[in-house]
């Protein structure tokens, strides 16, 4: 079995490297979509129940769950928003103490990759439909949405630019048909796998959550990291059904470090809040009839990177960028797409890399669409159009900025940095 050490090399060596010059390629972490990234878990959750989803990405390679098969008749998968690969062992090692430390060796914790873009919207499709960003058409935070003549931030389903109450649903957009692919809901409740979901009750009628749970069959709102672990317990108790999957998504890493950054200690706190409240109000509430055949996962979408306002390119105003695109920028602000104004593809290349290099790597959409940075799989529709002509990588900390948000967002995510796009797959037994 090669070690977590090996697979983060793998990870971080695996990438089309032509793409890049040499100095480049360290920088980034290309997604990998065959057998090592969030696209994987779907089929890797009915792999586990001895079920087969033949219309999704294939599973997660065998290191990442052989052997915690036999006899699983529950499944629950905590998503830890933010929570990269690298900060969780960083987290791990400033404390000894931590809940998690107990189950490592009982279990595996590996790194695998997030999606591109690493964000929420994208990697929270592509868990939730087992498809990738290239398959689903959710890709990126923000989208210029061809079909209804505006960038739209896809969480709220709202212009970007908008101040008012208004979304695009009331413009007619219906979330729960958005995606032109199933739900795992849909698809694990067709091969006999009962679905619940605990999202923060703020959430359940929001875009993105109609747009990715459809299909689940049980759907909870929790206020707190207390009533997250309390409503997972009573949810156990209320089974009918012989095989049962369990998705549970936490928020308050990805929110604290937008706020307050990465540095002090905020998200550390964030990360024992639910950890402590895991243990107390979950783990020693079990009895053993509960715990048995039960499998554990803890995952996350993306990490995250320090977003310092030097940092920033503002693209607004007198900004030479602006005036050479069609739109404003899309996608993320460190995976950027760029819609051009000028006519010749060269010539709007050569442009944005006068604006934004070196701090950016710029590159034809179309070259990362064959390179298979958002999956290789037959694109949606709308795909292309939503990709625009060009696309921003960022290098280092940078990031383009729009609306002065660089003074409000402190941390980000988005670009294929280590600490954004490794993430954490911890998975034991609760029996054990």
């Amino acid at each position: 079995m090669p070690s977590s050490l090996e697979i983060e090399t793998f990870l971080r060596t695996e990438k089309p490297h032509h793409l890049f010059e040499p100095a480049q390629e360290s920088e980034f972490v290309w997604p990998e979509y065959k057998a090592h990234s969030i696209v994987n878990i779907a089929a890797t959750i009915a792999k586990i129940f001895g079920k087969e989803l033949p219309s999704v990405a294939p599973p997660l390679a065998p290191v990442y769950w052989r052997g915690f098969e036999s006899s699983t008749r529950r499944i629950i998968l905590v998503l830890l928003d933010a929570l990269g690969y690298l900060q969780f062992l960083q987290a791990l090692e400033e404390d000894p103490s931590c809940l998690w430390h107990n189950y490592i060796p009982k279990g595996r914790l590996f790194p695998m990759t997030s999606v591109c873009p690493s964000t929420t919207a994208t990697a929270l499709a592509s868990l939730t439909t087992g498809t990738e960003p290239i398959v689903h058409g959710l890709l990126g935070y923000q989208l210029w949405l061809r079909e209804y003549g505006v960038l739209t931030e896809m969480l709220a389903l709202k212009p970007v630019y908008g101040t008012g109450k208004e979304t695009l649903l009331d413009w007619g957009l219906l979330p729960e048909r958005f995606l032109p692919v199933p739900s795992i809901g849909t698809l694990l409740k067709r091969v006999g796998i009962h679905t619940t979901a605990l999202i923060p009750a703020r959430h359940l009628r929001g875009g993105l959550t109609r747009i990715c749970y459809r299909g689940f069959q049980r759907v909870f709102g929790y206020n707190n990291e207390n009533g997250l672990w309390s409503l997972t317990q009573y949810a156990i108790t209320q089974e009918e059904n012989p095989l049962n999957f369990y998705f549970l998504y936490w928020g308050g890493i990805d929110s604290t470090i937008h706020s307050r950054g990465t540095e002090h200690g905020f998200w550390q706190a964030q990360l024992r809040l639910i950890t402590e409240a895991c243990q107390r109000q979950f783990l020693e509430k079990l009895d053993p009839s509960q715990r048995e055949g039960t499998l554990f996962i803890l995952c996350a979408d993306h990490g995250f990177i320090a977003s310092p306002i030097e940092a920033a390119y503002d693209t607004e105003g007198n900004s030479p960028l602006a005036r050479l695109l069609l739109i404003p920028y899309s996608g993320e602000s460190r995976t950027a797409y760029l819609h051009g104004s000028l006519k010749h593809s060269k010539e709007f290349l050569k442009a944005v890399q006068e604006c934004l290099e070196p701090h950016f790597i710029i590159k034809p959409t179309s070259e990362l669409l064959r390179a298979g940075l958002w999956g290789f799989r037959k694109a949606m529709p709308e795909a292309r159009s939503r990709l625009g002509d060009l696309v921003a990588l960022a290098r280092g900390k940078h990031y383009l900025d729009r609306q002065n948000l660089r003074f409000v967002l402190r941390g980000r995510h988005g670009g294929l940095a280590p600490e954004e796009m490794l993430v954490p797959w911890l998975i034991f037994r609760l029996d054990g």
